[in-house]
């Protein structure tokens, strides 16, 4: 969880890949996230991950240095994902920004954690300029994976589900079943992606896709 264990895992994942004589390797991120002016349960596919200034960098310091790094993804990959999502009936998905943060409280504006050192007017109107600028979820992993990705010569993409508007409050509400079927919706997307890219898929598999995601 965050970027320091993201950043670990990718390095020995990458030499691994390295070792193994992988070419052509694509690279995917799931997982869950805040949304940010978005319903609950939309999947967000990330074009540029920013940092929590709106801008597309990752900043690492190695040695005494601080060494900026860019944060874009695979606009190609990106397309073609969001064109598998279509293919699935009822999956509301969508192309934007992701804004990934060093903490889970005050560094994404929540009010709810130990330390809380702004108002709820503050956390409103950073947010909604972070809509303003292109965001549409908050996460932890995104920038620095980019950045490795991107420098390793990696296709890579994030494919995050938003379980909550962060416009609407800080605390998940909706109930455990609901929660668990917003889980698996980026899981759908990638397994889905995998068989086309295998040629494994054919237009049959709709109803399956529709039969996994109400069950």
């Amino acid at each position: 969880m965050g970027i320091p264990s993201i950043s670990i895992m990718l390095h020995e994942l990458i030499k691994l890949l390295h070792h193994a004589k992988c070419r052509d390797v694509t690279i995917i991120r799931i997982g869950t996230s805040g949304g940010l002016g978005i319903d609950p349960g939309t999947v967000v596919i990330t074009d540029i991950a920013v940092d929590s200034f709106f801008k597309a960098r990752f900043e690492q310091v190695i040695l005494d240095n601080i060494v900026v790094r860019s944060t874009e993804l695979d606009k190609d990959l990106v397309e073609e994902l969001l064109n598998c999502s279509k293919e699935i009936h009822d999956f509301p998905a969508l192309i934007g920004h992701t804004m990934c943060t060093y903490d889970f409280y005050e560094g994404q504006g929540r009010l709810d954690g130990a330390l809380c050192s702004f108002s709820n007017e503050k956390k409103l109107e950073y947010l909604k300029r972070a809509y303003d600028a292109g965001v549409r979820n908050i996460e932890m992993e995104s920038t620095v994976f980019a950045a490795i990705c991107g420098l390793c010569g990696l296709k890579a993409a994030v494919v995050c589900v938003a379980l909550l508007n962060r416009l609407e409050g800080d605390q998940i509400k909706a109930p455990h079943e609901v929660l668990v079927e917003y889980q698996r919706r980026p899981q759908h997307l990638i397994s889905l992606f995998i068989k086309k890219r295998l040629g494994l898929y054919n237009q049959m598999e709709l109803l399956d896709n529709a039969f996994f995601l109400n069950n």
